[in-house]
């Protein structure tokens, strides 16, 4: 897409794009006044625009501002009078609904009265986002894979990057598509919403029996560590209460399912962590809104590993990634026999799976 800004600019011109971009691209589409309030705020702002500047450069910038400044606001609500003056503007943090007004002034005074507590959420945070709903979009692709149902729906699950892991468990949620397409237990929780655009509803998996949940993870969430769940709470945007409560529901069934994550690199691991899964089920890696933070180079080395992970037993990679133009397109890459086969092109999304489209929506 011409006129997209550089990402991972550090400059104040450059952030400042990347900002207006966030506000004119991402928050309308996400339905955030807040965020797109926040967001042209800072990009014409050159002290907070600077403090901005600290934030790695392989991560999203108004996400991890965003994430940290919610996070000290999670942290102590009453810190300061800077903290409690923005705190009105986070039902999370306040328990009400956000006022009318400007929001802006409050949190810029927050970042600059708070710049040194700020620095280190900035300097280390990660958009290790646990979007719960996109297993919406997983979910219909295990349905079509010919390994899943040449295996009588017995699947080995390996994900990169799976923050806390929660879209490992996608087997045990519900999910309502609408027009009287569901699945799952009708007592399952959390439940999972997602409309279906076109005229192809998306398919749904007959028998499912994860029998491995496996990830693969620079940085594992440990779900017993009060610090790390505090962040993924900061990073859903304070007009998400839905998200939230899916979040909160999907954190609760966590603790008693089981899963394995693994500390690690996939551009040099995927091909030891691909071996682990049982070979007497489909083994099958997803990814969903990772890849844009791996290097063109890592990518490759993902794929190169997967080709030869397929020489001792076939496996399937289903990737969810952005187009650059507000929604996201899910794509199926077979692997078997140390070669890789032609990659096609499943469906269309949005990018949190608030609606699928299927089929033909995807070429």
């Amino acid at each position: 897409m011409e006129g997209l800004p550089k990402f991972d600019a550090r400059d104040r011109e450059g952030l400042a794009q990347v900002f207006r971009y966030f506000a004119t691209v991402e928050t309308p589409r996400m339905d955030s006044r807040l965020y797109e309030e926040f967001s042209f705020g800072v990009a014409s702002d050159p002290e907070v625009l600077d403090l901005a500047s600290q934030i790695d450069r392989g991560q999203p910038a108004p996400n991890i501002l965003f994430g940290a400044v919610q996070d000290l606001l999670f942290e102590d609500s009453s810190a300061s009078p800077e903290a409690l003056a923005l705190s009105a503007f986070y039902p999370a943090v306040s328990g009400r609904g956000i006022p009318e007004g400007p929001a802006w002034p409050a949190f810029r005074n927050f970042c600059l009265a708070h710049s040194v507590r700020l620095g280190p959420r900035l300097r280390t945070g990660r958009t290790q986002t646990c979007v719960v709903h996109r297993c919406t979009i997983i979910l219909p692709t295990l349905a079509v894979l010919p390994r899943v149902d040449s295996a009588n729906g017995r699947v080995g699950l390996l994900e990169i990057g799976p923050s806390a892991g929660l879209n490992l468990r996608m087997d045990r949620y519900r999910y309502d598509y609408g027009d009287g397409l569901v699945w799952g237990d009708a007592n399952a929780r959390p439940e999972l919403r997602c409309a279906i655009r076109g005229d192809s509803p998306p398919p749904m998996p007959g028998r499912l029996d994860v029998v491995a949940r496996r990830g693969l993870d620079l940085h594992p969430i440990d779900l017993d560590d009060p610090g790390e769940l505090r962040w993924l709470k900061a990073l859903v945007w304070p007009e998400h209460a839905k998200r939230a409560k899916v979040m909160a529901e999907a954190f609760e069934l966590a603790r008693s399912v089981p899963v394995e994550i693994e500390a690690g690199d996939a551009t040099t691991d995927i091909e030891k962590c691909v071996a682990r899964l049982p070979s007497d089920a489909a083994r099958v890696v997803f990814a969903t809104h990772v890849f844009y933070q791996i290097s063109s180079e890592g990518r490759m080395a993902i794929l190169d590993g997967l080709t030869r992970a397929s020489t001792e037993c076939p496996v399937d990679l289903v990737v969810m990634e952005s187009t650059g133009v507000g929604d996201s397109r899910v794509d199926w890459y077979p692997f078997e026999a140390g070669e890789p086969k032609k990659r096609k092109s499943l469906a269309h999304s949005d990018s949190h799976g608030r609606w699928i489209q299927w089929g033909e929506a995807a070429s």
